[in-house]
Order: structure tokens, then C-alpha cells, then sequence
């Protein structure tokens, strides 16, 4: 809840605390601090000119509607708009001081903020933060109505969306806007030289529309489905109440939270534009309906603290324990009241709560002058608290209730990880480290395929600066995940009725095929290697390149995800040619690739995945098995410049390209039945430029031109040339692909006070 704007000398007792936390690394890292931070600061804006009071006032343009350029800094609509900034200091009341700012006055992505406060005492701020997020507004719907969506009048209804022969004319267009509004208040006091204390209130109103999908159907597996508007109108209050202490030796910091979360809306319905069942369910009278975020709560608290038993000895602590809790009441079975329900539900609202908790340590320690060694617990629980019912819900407002074999389970998911550990670390000569870590893993599930899984990790890590101009750091680290047997129907029995069971062969029950396995759950080996270079080849240049590589290999997988790899690199260089010119370039470049095997099959005497004679049915036969090859890569590039051409005028220049692709392979055995085909790959392109001129026209007065070039273009062919009706059995917006070319204008005056 606290503000990011405040200045760095206001760190209260709890941010000391965190400081000093880090405080033998830190002291142990001094020798091998980065490079790039020796460099020189960037030059001073017209607006960075460090006097009491700075001003902005001017008009901007935008060429055109977007949605990519202005998705989250306001400039989403074509037209001017006000240019608008202020902030100010004052120092001279006293021993007090008051400061703040408002910025982005003409946009809806204003916010300010005003803090009142004596050095070291106390400090009151209150604030107001409001943001907008803008998504694709190509989007067209025949719905109307919020929460309760309809159809035109003169719908003229069909089994797919070809038959529909009003839907063109029925097609409205519609924003996707999601607003956020925040105020809040803080306050820090410190009540002598050992204790303080911190509170904060906040209140957020979050409003707008996304999109969402569903559908009716009696089977999951062939809906009639739309995509329409939802409705976000949530409401979020945060209370914090935070007690430290600090002296010498010791360090506390303790605080009490709360949240509180209510959604206006508790259900989205909709008339079924479809006619594919009976008259209760198809158009006019039937309803879908989605239920919606539900209300919540939570409470609470979290200590943090160190104990420095010597110069070469500390142990650090922190834990935390909430509680959420979800009340709401709960919905009907179905929102079309058309559909027979005998059987209630079993309860008025879920009752229950979640509690998290988490606990870790780490004691520090210095045993010789050139050792260090850490030895660490790292701990995280979640506790389901609900009682077991079973459901007869209806499936997708399709038909009337189902028997009581259909009844389904609320399942609670415990989890709980423990992961101690320890690392030794030993100075070399040439101000080099040599460190190693180790630690391992335990988790324990509830009500999942796996049970237990077991995980052992070494780091082995090595840094070095044997010159004041560079430095490198190389690190490889080896993980080995194992599992518990996997236990594939254990959702199946948790989940469904005893009554459905013993209905069912023996072979057919599962959700997930039994040699399809959880990725976060398999077996594992997996290797990563980051290597980072820093060089100063003279005071003016420096040069940085960072390398990481991962592989991961589920080695006891036959269906899911089998393999993975990723690779990024990053280069960078800076020149700093006077106090008046300096220039930067940057290049990355960024790779990943997974291997995944799945078996199509279909149901009934197909769903039989244990049989090993032939004829094998669909799911034991691995002729039916298909494999997708991914691959994502993305190229980086950029450039800056800021010239203070002389006195009176500053120029600044930044350009980034940014490309990527993604290709699917698809692809079967040569002996199958099945026929594959790659998917068309997805290529996306940005073009960005952001140029600045301010000149300053008195001692106190400037003028500031800005432009910005936005291009940016993608070709998805999950978009390309769908249109509402493309898709039989789903009602799509038939939103295009961005393709953007946006330019950017601003004027405006920039005035100091002292």
C-alpha cells in the first residue's frame, strides 16, 4: 500500500530492518558491485531540474483510435489531450516539510499525491492513483444489457452461427476498458529511537468491460459457445497496521492486514442465440449463466526480524499466517428457472476458509576471513477448511438436473513445502568468490496424482573482478525432481460419485489419460547456466553481456510435456562522450522450445488406455499418438541518446525494435492414421520512437517539443478473417489483428520556483 514516489531518505524502521537484513551479503558483495553502476548518471530533463516547485502545461496529439500504443499510458483516442504536471518541495516550515505531485492531469491515467511530515518523526501522505487498461475494440456483439445480456428483438435463430440471418445487422461494437481508481492515506511515526509505527488505508474501485466465454451444452466436450462482454465492477478495501523496533542488535517489524474484495455482480446471464436443444433451452427462453468472481476477505500478519550475535554472526527470520475466507452466498443450480430441479443445493454458501502460512530463516555466518556459510529453511503451507458436499449440479443450463450417479465433489488442495538448505562461499585471489549451494525439497500435496515430490538442487558459482574495469560471474545449477508414483485417477475418485463409479468399466476411469502427467508434478532433470560480463574499457565506455540457458527434461513423462529449452542473451553498451553527450545500445535475443506428446482418442470401448493385445483400442494404441514441436524467439534492439547540444537546449532520442515469432510443428507417426499439419506461425513486429527537444527560453522557463512513433503490426492466424459467423458452434467478435502506425505530437512549457 505504500507509495513508490516518496524520497529515499524516508525509509522507515521496517525498510531498515530489510537493509540491514542483507547486511553480511551486502558487505561481502561491496567488491564485486556491477559495473554499470560507476557509470555516469543520464543527464537532467527540463523537468528534472531539482527546484522547489516545477510545472507543465501543454497539448498533445494522437493520430488515431489504437489500442497496442495506448494500452496503459492513456493515449488510446485520437485527438488532443492536456498535458499537465506538477510537483513541488518545501523545506523552509520549520523542522517539517511538505512535498507532492500530480501528473497526467488530462489523461485517465492521472494520479498525485502530498506528504506532510517531520524528518525522522512522522510523515502523513494521502494519494490518488488511476489507471486504464484499453484491449482490442475491433470486437462486435449482438448482446446488450450488462450482466443480463440479450438478443435483438427480431433474432432469427439456427443450429450454427451460419443460420443466424440478423446477426450482421444485430453487431454492435463495444469498448474493452477496464478503469482503476485508488485513493489511499499512510502514516509513519516513530514513537522514540527504538519503536515506530506505520498504518495505511486503501480503497480501489475497479470498472470497465473484458471479454469472457461460455456455453450451454449436457456434454463439455460439444457446446454451443459465445464470447461476450463481462461486466468488471469490483470493489477493494486494504488496511495495514505495522509496529518495528530496532537498536544495535535487534530488529523487529510486525504488521496486521486486511482485504476485503465485493463484486457488484454475482452472475452473468445471457439468452441462448442457439437452437440446438428443447424449447426450455433453446431461443427465446433459454439462459445460460457464468458465475462471476465471488466476494472475499482476508486477515492477516506478517514478522520479520534479525538477531546480530556478533561482526560474523546473524539469524534472520520472517514469517506470515492469513486467513480468506469466502461467504457468498451461493447460486441456484441453473439461472434458467425453465429447468426441473429436485434436489437442492446441499448448503447456503461454501463456508469455508484457506490459510496460508510461510516461515523462513537464515543464519549467517562468517567462520573464517575468507569463509562465509548460510544455512537456510525456506516454508509454505495451505490448509483447505471446508466440509465435503456433493453437487447435483446442471451441466451448462442444458437440460433439467441430472440424476444422483452425476453428483459431483468440492475437493480441497493442501500443499505444503519444505526446502532447507545451506551455502559456502570462500574469497580467491584476484577478488574472486567461489560459492556452492545446496538445498532440498519436499512437497506434499493433497488429492493430487502425486502425493510427494522430492527435489535436490547444487549451485555451483563463481565470481571474479581481476581488474577495477571488469568483472564476470558464472553460475550452473543442476535440479533432480523425483515423484511418487503417479496416481492418475486420484482426481477422478475425489471428484465424482460412487454411484458414477461402479457404473463405469474399470478401464474408462479417468479425467486425464493415465499416461498423461502433470508437468509441476513429473519427474525432472533439469540443468540452468547464467554467465554476466561487465568491462570498462575506458571511463567512458561500458560494456555488459548476459547469458542464461535452461533445460528441462521429464524424463518419466510418455504423454504431456516431455522437454523444454530456453536461452537468452543480452548485450549492452554506453558511451559517455562529455558531461554534455551520451549514447547507449542494446540487442537481446530470446528463445524457448518444448517437446509434447498426446494421444487422441475417443470415448466409450475407445476410452480403454490398459489394454496391451491387439486390436488396441484408440487410447492404448500409440499409433495415435501426435507430437507438437513449439518454438517462440524474439530479437531485441534499441538505441538512446541524450545531448545537452548547450545551455539553453537538450535533446533526447530513444529507439526499440522489438520482433518475435512462434511456430507449431505438428506431427504424427508414419505408421498412424492420424493426418497432422503445422499450425501457421505468428509473427509480430514494434517500431518505436521517442524523440525530445526542450530549449530553454528563460533562467526559469522552457519549452519542451515531444513526438513518439508507434508501429506495430501482428499476424495471428487465430484472427485472421474470422468473423462471428466463421465458427459454427461459437460466436466470436471478430476482432482483426493489430496493425498500428500511431504518431504523436506534444507542446508544452515547463516553469521553476524556488
Amino acid at each position: 500500500m505504500k507509495s513508490m514516489n516518496r524520497l529515499p531518505c524516508q525509509l522507515s524502521v521496517a525498510s531498515s530492518l530489510v537493509l540491514l537484513a542483507c547486511g553480511v551479503v551486502a558487505q561481502e558483495a561491496d567488491t564485486y558491485t556491477p559495473l554499470g553502476l560507476l557509470n555516469r548518471p543520464p543527464l537532467k530533463t527540463a523537468w528534472q531540474d531539482g527546484s522547489s516547485g516545477t510545472a507543465q502545461l501543454g497539448v498533445g496529439y494522437t493520430s488515431d483510435d489504437n489500442y497496442t500504443f495506448g494500452e496503459y499510458n492513456g493515449l488510446n483516442k485520437e485527438g488532443a489531450s492536456l498535458i499537465g504536471n506538477l510537483q513541488w518541495q518545501d523545506y523552509n516550515r520549520g523542522d517539517s516539510y511538505l512535498q507532492g505531485y500530480v501528473s497526467n492531469l488530462g489523461l485517465d491515467t492521472r494520479e498525485g499525491e502530498l506528504t506532510w511530515g517531520k524528518p525522522g518523526r512522522f510523515s502523513v501522505t494521502a494519494g490518488y492513483d488511476s489507471q486504464l487498461q484499453v484491449s482490442n475494440d475491433e470486437g462486435r456483439t449482438p448482446f446488450t444489457g450488462g450482466s443480463r445480456l440479450k438478443l435483438p428483438e427480431d433474432w432469427l435463430s439456427g443450429l450454427t452461427t451460419s443460420d443466424w440471418a440478423t446477426l450482421n445487422q444485430s453487431l454492435h461494437g463495444f469498448d474493452q476498458q477496464l478503469k482503476r481508481e485508488r485513493v489511499y492515506a499512510d502514516l509513519d511515526y516513530s514513537i522514540n529511537e527504538h519503536w515506530s509505527v506505520n498504518t495505511g488505508l486503501s480503497y480501489e474501485e475497479k470498472q470497465g468491460d473484458a471479454d469472457i466465454g461460455a456455453g450451454i451444452y449436457r456434454d463439455g466436450s460439444s457446446a454451443d459457445a459465445v464470447l461476450m462482454q463481462q461486466p468488471i465492477d469490483y470493489r477493494t478495501t486494504e488496511l495495514d497496521l505495522g509496529l518495528a523496533y530496532s537498536d544495535r542488535r535487534l530488529n523487529l517489524a510486525g504488521a496486521l492486514t486486511y482485504s476485503d474484495f465485493d463484486n457488484q455482480d454475482d452472475v452473468l446471464t445471457w439468452q441462448n442465440p442457439y437452437s440446438s436443444y428443447g424449447p426450455d433451452v433453446r431461443y427465446p427462453d433459454g439462459t445460460g449463466g457464468l458465475g462471476l468472481a465471488p466476494d472475499n476477505d482476508q486477515v492477516g500478519g506478517r514478522i520479520t526480524g534479525q538477531y546480530l550475535f556478533s561482526n560474523t554472526l546473524r539469524l534472520q527470520v520472517d514469517g506470515s499466517y492469513a486467513v480468506a475466507s469466502q461467504n457468498q452466498d451461493y447460486l441456484d443450480y441453473s439461472v434458467n428457472p425453465l429447468l426441473l430441479v429436485d434436489v437442492p443445493v446441499p448448503r447456503g454458501d461454501y463456508g469455508g476458509d484457506v490459510e496460508n502460512s510461510t516461515f523462513n530463516s537464515r543464519l549467517l555466518m562468517n567462520p573464517l576471513p575468507k569463509l562465509s556459510a548460510e544455512i537456510y529453511y525456506k516454508y509454505r503451507n495451505r490448509d483447505y477448511n471446508a466440509d465435503r458436499d456433493g453437487y447435483q449440479y446442471i451441466r451448462g443450463d442444458g437440460g433439467d438436473q441430472p440424476g444422483s450417479a452425476f453428483t459431483v465433489y468440492n475437493t480441497n488442495h493442501d500443499y505444503r513445502s519444505e526446502t532447507p538448505g545451506f551455502e559456502l562461499g570462500y574469497r580467491l585471489p584476484l577478488r574472486s568468490r567461489l560459492s556452492f549451494d545446496y538445498e532440498y525439497e519436499k512437497v506434499t500435496r493433497e488429492n493430487a496424482p502425486v502425493e510427494h515430490t522430492e527435489q535436490d538442487r547444487y549451485t555451483l558459482a563463481y565470481r571474479i573482478q581481476p581488474w577495477s574495469s571488469f568483472s564476470a560471474r558464472l553460475e550452473v545449477s543442476y535440479a533432480d525432481r523425483a515423484a511418487d508414483t503417479y496416481e492418475w485417477a486420484q482426481n477422478y475418485y475425489a471428484l465424482l460419485d460412487t454411484e458414477l463409479i461402479n457404473a463405469t468399466p474399470d478401464t474408462q476411469r479417468y479425467i486425464s489419460h493415465p499416461e498423461l502427467m502433470k508437468f509441476y508434478m513429473a519427474n525432472r532433470d533439469q540443468w540452468r547456466t547464467r554467465a554476466d560480463f561487465s568491462f570498462l574499457p575506458t571511463d567512458r565506455w561500458n560494456l555488459n553481456l548476459n547469458l542464461q540457458w535452461t533445460d528441462n527434461d521429464y524424463n518419466a513423462s510418455d504423454l504431456g510435456l516431455t522437454s523444454d529449452e530456453s536461452y537468452r542473451s543480452f548485450l549492452s553498451a554506453s558511451y559517455v562522450a562529455s558531461e554534455a553527450l551520451s549514447a547507449s545500445l542494446y540487442a537481446g535475443y530470446d528463445y524457448y522450445k518444448s517437446d509434447q506428446t498426446s494421444r487422441a482418442f475417443a470415448g466409450g470401448p475407445e476410452q480403454n488406455a490398459f489394454e496391451v493385445y491387439p486390436p488396441l483400442p484408440q487410447a492404448s494404441d500409440p499409433a495415435r499418438d501426435w507430437d507438437s514441436d513449439a518454438e517462440d524467439t524474439s530479437i531485441t534492439v534499441g538505441a538512446s541518446l541524450e545531448w545537452q547540444v548547450n545551455a539553453d537546449l537538450a535533446l533526447s532520442f530513444d529507439y526499440s525494435y522489438v520482433d518475435t515469432r512462434g511456430e507449431q510443428d505438428l506431427s504424427t507417426d508414419p505408421s498412424s492414421t492420424l493426418v497432422a499439419s503445422d499450425l501457421p506461425s505468428v509473427n509480430t513486429r514494434l517500431n518505436h520512437v521517442q524523440a525530445s527537444a526542450s530549449w530553454r527560453m528563460q533562467d526559469n522557463l522552457f519549452l519542451q517539443l515531444d513526438y513518439q512513433f508507434y508501429d506495430y503490426k501482428s499476424d495471428d492466424w487465430a484472427w485472421n478473417g474470422v468473423q462471428p459467423d466463421t465458427i459454427g458452434k461459437v460466436l466470436t467478435f471478430g476482432q482483426g489483428n493489430p496493425n498500428e502506425q500511431i504518431n504523436y505530437v506534444g507542446a508544452s512549457v515547463i516553469y521553476h520556483w524556488e
